[in-house]
């Protein structure tokens, strides 16, 4: 029998909405769709009022930064901003960072500058020849007016700034307190009365960009990124390549910034989710290759010694993946190969469902732990490792690791809607799980994570970053959310908070006492921990931005208003009409979602604290970023940046644009280094889970070849270590996952040296 069709119109909000329905639901089904909206916008009009407010105040921000977003006068964007005093303090301390860095900080608000003296200062900036790059503005606190007090507003502002002769960079970071007035202009935008900038750093390095991009690839799909992002030395010849496994594409490595694009796999019938993993799991030492199919079944294509791979991959288990975002690979049970464990993603918002509850929602596609027999071949041993409760979490990172120095590999899983999870393996491939010992801290919306010694102390800590949300804070200042979801309001500032650093400590882990410093990165995907000066401490970059839009307006507003209160995980044609009509403005591209955030660059301060130097060294791009990571891709012995670009098309079936940038270090004032090169020989010796020791007359550093870390990214078998003005070290360990150890005395600094279990040292490649 042919159906019948009918046109659903509905109108919310000054959008005009429009659905296809079946003509017998189509009466029904519109009037649930109106039903939902009208709910949300009676809560706007009383729960959510304060917010509202906060909204109709924020255009007049909205406003200014996208004016500054389109402008190439800058400065004449800021003189018209309407302003009738800015109140400033005085510089309060001058400190000499590292590399020329040097930090002033002001203190309170005091001194009134009028709306001329405001243009003078900036016209004066102009005529020294600095030209404002970029700026971000948040609006991070609200409190309404009442009475004959005015409304009031905390914005976060930060601007970057240069001047190319003589060579200057510059960071303002401030923030702004805005008593509003009661005007508004021809546009009904509020106008500032008066913004005292209550606190004010200014960062500044007088010299060029230290990263400079040598390469890009482009690629515009409507469906498949380029990643996964892999970085291997495919060939042995101490060059890594890069493999961008989305695009069946490998850059192959010549050096200086030279690649040959080729074919990744011969057979390209075979189109890869955006999570696959390189080593070698028929212990035979050659690398070997597993992605899932458009099929979704998991393959293994072989590898050779010359870093090709068999035209075709054979099914690896029973067992079908509905979005994998991340492969990790480690030795569980002891007996000498690497086993497996694959987790899904799941998207929120498809089909009307929603992650339930929203801080800890295991309501995804299922994970498998794979045991290997050694050649290759996989069976489900999800059960058996007591991994089941939650295995249905929506996962973007996960890695087997030693996480208790106790010589098994461990499990971090980081899921979206949940945070990670922590299991620790009693050596036979058995796991306890041991998350909640970090309490509220291990809730956030999980996006990646990266392992280092951050505090220097000779042991491995790790980092997971997420969303760091200034809504989130706005709604906590306010003290408003609905009072039938009282545990959803309490988890908010905990979700909102951001990233978590956590230092090892005993037989445990203790959130740093300086993880305020390194919280806040926006919207935060992939991210790598390298010590990218070569002084002896670890640094590390976060990528960020998730949608960026015509406008700053941001969705996320609605986001904490409504979506989060929604706890429904099953699909709801309604609902998901709902979610189309409100979020057209964001998929069309009209406004953001997190959107134009800058990259982070947290420089460490000698293992005590961190501070963001992105700007001043060339890294702070503006894109969304999504996969990252770091490598010595010309083995000068300064490690250099890639990052992948993501840029939504808008609108159903335009095309998605997605690039890799692969960004040299040339930064002139590094320390001496040495570095390792770890190479699978087969015979249980595979390079996944080895730990390199480097001891030194400045004490201990330590690094872990580890799968899974960062987003939809892999890392070499390699580990780089910076030695400052050190001009020597006593010794190298390397000790695989297997327990056998190597030793190498007094080796030479300033070269890449190549540790293999059965013979000496190859000499470092140059």
């Amino acid at each position: 029998m042919r159906s019948t069709w009918s046109v659903a119109v509905v109108t919310t909000g000054g959008l005009l909405v429009i659905g296809i329905l079946s003509f017998s639901q189509a009466v029904p089904a519109a009037q649930q769709v109106q039903q939902l909206l009208n709910q949300r916008q009676e809560l706007d009009q009383t729960l959510w009022q304060a917010e509202e407010q906060a909204q109709h105040y924020e255009q007049r921000i909205v406003r200014l930064w996208d004016e500054l977003l389109r402008s190439n006068d800058k400065y004449e964007i800021l003189k018209r901003f309407p302003l009738a005093t800015l109140v400033l303090g005085e510089a309060e301390s001058h400190d000499s960072l590292a590399l020329g860095i040097t930090r002033v900080r002001f203190g309170p608000a005091h001194r009134e500058l009028s709306s001329a003296a405001w243009k003078a200062r900036l016209d004066d900036f102009a005529e020294q020849g600095y030209v404002i790059d970029q700026t971000e503005w948040h609006h991070s606190r609200f409190v309404p007016a009442e009475g004959a007090r005015p409304a009031q507003s905390e914005v976060s502002a930060v601007i970057h700034a240069a001047r190319e002769e003589p060579p200057h960079r510059v960071i303002l970071q401030a923030t702004l307190d805005i008593t509003w007035s009661p005007r508004v202009d021809a546009q009904d935008l509020p106008i500032p009365d008066q913004i005292a900038v209550s606190h004010l750093d200014v960062l500044d390095r007088r010299a060029a960009a230290a990263f400079q991009k040598v390469f890009e690839f482009a690629r515009t799909a409507t469906r498949f990124p380029l990643e996964p992002l892999i970085v291997y030395d495919l060939n042995g010849d101490g060059l890594s390549e890069i493999i961008l496994g989305g695009a069946n594409s490998v850059l192959w490595n010549h050096g200086a910034g030279q690649f040959e694009v080729a074919p990744f796999l011969d057979d390209t019938d075979h189109v890869f989710a955006d999570a696959a993993i390189l080593a070698d799991f028929t212990n035979d030492g050659y690398v070997d290759f597993i992605g899932v199919d458009i099929a979704r079944y998991p393959l293994l294509f072989e590898g050779n010694a010359e870093g090709r791979f068999t035209t075709t991959g054979h099914r690896i288990v029973d067992a079908t993946f509905e979005q994998p975002k991340s492969f990790t690979a480690g030795d569980v049970d002891g007996d000498g190969d690497l086993d497996l464990f694959i987790a899904n993603y799941k998207n929120a918002y498809e089909g009307g469902q929603m992650p339930t509850p929203y801080y800890d929602a295991n309501d995804g596609h299922p994970a498998y732990l794979l045991r290997n027999d050694g050649n290759g071949n996989f069976t489900d041993m999800t059960e058996a490792a007591g991994l089941t409760a939650k295995r249905f979490r929506r996962t973007y990172s996960s890695s087997l690791v030693d996480l208790d120095d106790d010589a098994d590999q461990d499990l971090l899983v980081v899921s979206d809607f949940a945070g990670f999870d922590m299991y620790l393996n009693d050596g036979r491939g058995r796991f306890t799980d041991v998350s909640d010992q970090f309490g509220e801290h291990r809730h956030l919306f999980g996006m990646s994570h990266t392992f280092g010694d951050y505090d220097l102390d000779g042991a491995m800590d790790f980092y997971v970053i997420g969303m760091s949300s200034t809504t989130a804070r706005r709604l906590e200042n306010l003290g408003i959310g609905p009072s039938d979801k009282p545990e959803h309001n309490a988890r908010r500032a905990a979700m909102g908070y951001g990233n978590r650093m956590f230092l090892r400590r005993g037989d445990g882990y203790e959130l740093a006492p300086f993880n305020d410093q390194v919280a806040r990165s926006g919207w935060s995907w992939g991210t790598s921990t390298f010590d990218f000066d070569n002084d002896g401490d670890r640094d590390i970059f976060v990528a960020n931005g998730h949608l960026s839009g015509n406008s700053t307006a941001d969705y996320c507003t609605t986001f904490w208003r409504h979506d989060i209160y929604t706890d429904d995980s099953q699909d709801n044609a309604a609902r998901e009409n709902m979610f189309q009509f409100v979020m057209s403005p964001l998929q069309e591209t009209d406004i953001s979602w997190n959107g134009y955030e800058h990259k982070v660059l947290w420089m460490n301060e000698g293992g005590g604290a961190f501070t963001n130097v992105a700007y001043l060294f060339g890294v702070a791009f503006e894109y969304d970023g999504r996969a990252v990571v770091t490598e010595d891709l010309d083995a000068d012995g300064n490690v250099d940046l890639l990052v992948v670009e993501y840029k939504s098309g808008g609108g159903a079936g335009d095309n998605n644009d997605y690039r890799l940038h692969v960004y040299q270090n040339r930064l002139a004032e590094t320390g001496n280094w040495i570095g390792v090169h770890l190479r699978d020989v087969g015979n249980g010796f595979s390079t996944v889970g080895a730990t390199v020791t480097l001891e030194s007359s400045a004490g201990l550093q330590v690094g872990r070849i580890v799968t899974g870390d960062s987003y939809s990214a892999q890392h070499a078998a390699t580990v780089h270590f910076g030695l400052g003005q050190l001009t020597a070290v006593e010794a190298i360990n390397v000790q695989w996952a297997n327990g056998a150890q190597r030793r190498i005395e007094r080796p030479v600094i300033n070269q890449y040296i190549t540790v293999t279990p059965e013979s000496s040292p190859g000499i470092g490649f140059e």
